[in-house]
């Protein structure tokens, strides 16, 4: 997504750009030469990594041997911090300059990480001021473009809504983006919201994102759960509450002002390490952003449906507690700075280029 608005505002502005690399459905639309498909290698945790190094070992090698045949004039870098530093050393080698943008969290774990990151980029382009001053702390060329989920729930909330107008209070699942996470999070979630809808007269709705099929929302018709795949940003601004698994999808409901529920389970291999080396008290984004904890959180073990009702039914029926919850999501939502986040990221890649010669590849 990020990726994608970088490109459609880069060939705005220089419609000469040519880019190939690793992209989803959007950056391909923008008009990416995806030699990778990233929703296919997409992989969250420390064991998971495991079930798919072969396919990401192969588009580590694809990508490489492409950027030395055609040797672009930059390489910019979004995120996936891991296979990017096996891959920013094979471009280096090459002399292609390095312009990281949406900066792994190396704030929150391996903070020798930005070092290395720092030494290596011509350019670092963060969605946060904190991380900016992190970079600049090091003596990196680092900016804080602002993030770019601004103007996309902006965009969003212009949209009709999927369903009709509520006519009860509305609970919304955001179970997650990935086959794993609905694995883990749908029925949980699923089965807290049929037991709170028969209690409290709730409205049902849950998100189904791109590239996932209807089989991973077992029994969702059954539930009065009804599934959608667009219209998320009216639905959120209209939810009375939602259960969000932990990711980019909390700064989107804080930003829809949606009160929410933060769910997060992974493998214990990987939570267990986690806890060693994360060094931020919260796993959310909006509460990382706000710096005090705006929404609750429950992991792992407490990810279930006992405990989702009972904390859904707390919140619901306390009309102060959500009062002072949206309060603490505008809070929020302005850290994540103006709109046209994607236009000065853009600006600042473009600056990079001009010191390459041809100024026409990524």
């Amino acid at each position: 997504m990020h990726g994608a608005r970088l490109l459609a505002a880069l060939r705005e502005r220089r419609p000469d750009i040519q880019a190939f690399g690793m992209g989803g459905p959007r950056l391909r639309a923008a008009g990416l030469d995806a030699l990778v498909h990233s929703e296919s290698h997409a992989v969250v945790g420390i064991s998971e990594v495991f079930e798919k190094l072969p396919a990401l070992v192969r588009a580590l090698v694809a990508l490489a041997q492409r950027a030395r045949r055609e040797r672009p004039d930059a390489a910019v870098l979004i995120d996936f911090p891991d296979f990017h530093g096996f891959l920013a050393r094979w471009l280096r080698r090459l002399g292609i300059p390095l312009i990281y943008y949406v900066s792994p969290q190396v704030w929150a774990w391996r903070r020798g990480r930005a070092r290395t990151i720092a030494r290596r980029a011509r350019k670092i382009i963060t969605l946060f001021p904190f991380e900016a001053e992190i970079y600049r702390g090091l003596g990196a060329d680092a900016l804080c473009a602002g993030h770019p989920l601004v103007d996309d729930v902006r965009e969003g909330l212009e949209k009709p809504a999927p369903i009709p107008p509520k006519t009860r209070r509305r609970l919304v699942l955001l179970p997650g983006s990935r086959a794993s996470e609905l694995r883990r999070h749908w029925e949980p979630m699923a089965a807290a919201a049929e037991r709170l809808a028969r209690r409290l007269d709730l409205e049902l709705a849950a998100v189904r994102a791109p590239g996932l099929p209807e089989t991973l929302f077992p029994g969702a018709g059954e539930r009065g759960i009804r599934v959608v795949t667009s219209g998320m940003h009216p639905l959120l601004a209209a939810a009375d509450l939602a259960f969000v698994a932990s990711g980019t999808a909390t700064l989107e409901a804080a930003l829809c002002g949606a009160p929410m529920l933060v769910v997060y389970k992974t493998s214990t291999t990987s939570y267990s390490v986690g806890r060693l080396l994360v060094r931020v008290p919260w796993i959310s984004l909006v509460n990382i952003v706000a710096g005090e904890e705006v929404v609750p959180e429950l992991l792992q073990e407490h990810v279930n449906a006992d405990r989702l009702e009972k904390e859904g039914e707390a919140l619901l029926e306390s009309p102060d507690r959500l009062r002072r919850m949206r309060e603490g999501l505008a809070r929020a939502a302005r850290r994540l700075g103006p709109p046209g986040g994607s236009e000065r990221a853009a600006d600042a890649v473009i600056e990079a280029l001009d010191s390459s010669p041809s100024r026409s590849r990524l």
